[in-house]
């Protein structure tokens, strides 16, 4: 598999990692509490939040970023391929 030929594809495969760590990594949580007058009753909760401000979580993230590496891959191997037969 010649680099010159399947690093574009590569690259592509970059860029689109960082651009879905930016928009799915769970960097900033977000916490809330519902107080109540009568006691036990309170309600609190916390979610996590991209940069981008997108709810998100570690496994959202981790199956995106597993997408892009596959797609990336199959990709790669269809360009050598396709360079190689061609």
């Amino acid at each position: 598999m010649p680099p010159a030929r399947v690093a574009p594809v590569i690259w592509w495969g970059v860029v689109a990692m960082v651009l879905v760590s930016i928009a799915l990594a769970p960097l900033i949580t977000v916490g809330w509490c519902f107080d109540a007058v009568e006691g036990g009753t309170s309600e609190c909760g916390s979610s996590q939040r991209s940069v981008l401000g997108v709810d998100s979580s570690l496994w959202l993230w981790l199956a995106a970023l597993a997408v892009v590496v596959v797609v990336t891959v199959v990709a790669a191997l269809a360009r050598a391929r396709s360079r190689a037969s061609g």
